[in-house]
């Protein structure tokens, strides 16, 4: 599900497990609830398992595109992870997973520079 256009909601157990094989990510025991976050190229993968869950579908996640360019998805994920706290739903792995995107957002500059994109006024102040 596509809550903007780089900002996806991903629910299928398959798909998930499959991204956090092919990525190295996979958990290694499925007795609590878990979340990780990591990278596949620019794009922010931000995943949960629900171990409790008596819903279906135990898996959760969320792919900002390009994150260092789209801080308006990354506020709107801070913002439910900030309401389901704040709801008591799942408030250690909602936290954990909130202290991860606000690493991933004060580190934005850097996060530029590795992948090449800050402005040449910005990679020549470094010198003076």
């Amino acid at each position: 599900m596509n809550i903007q256009p780089t900002l996806r909601i991903v629910s299928d157990d398959v798909a998930i497990i499959d991204c956090l094989v092919d990525h190295g990510e996979m958990f290694k025991s499925f007795d609590s609830n878990k979340t990780t976050t990591f990278l596949v190229d620019e794009d922010l993968h931000i995943v949960f398992y629900f171990a409790e869950s008596e819903v279906e579908n135990k898996f959760m996640m969320y792919i900002v595109d390009n994150f260092t360019e789209n801080q308006d998805c990354m506020a709107l994920i801070l913002n439910h992870l900030e309401e389901q706290i704040k709801n008591n739903n799942y408030t250690y792995i909602m936290k954990q997973a909130k202290s991860k995107v606000l690493d991933m957002l004060y580190m934005t500059n850097t996060f530029r520079a590795l992948f090449g994109k800050n402005k040449t006024e910005e990679a020549n102040e470094l010198y003076y």
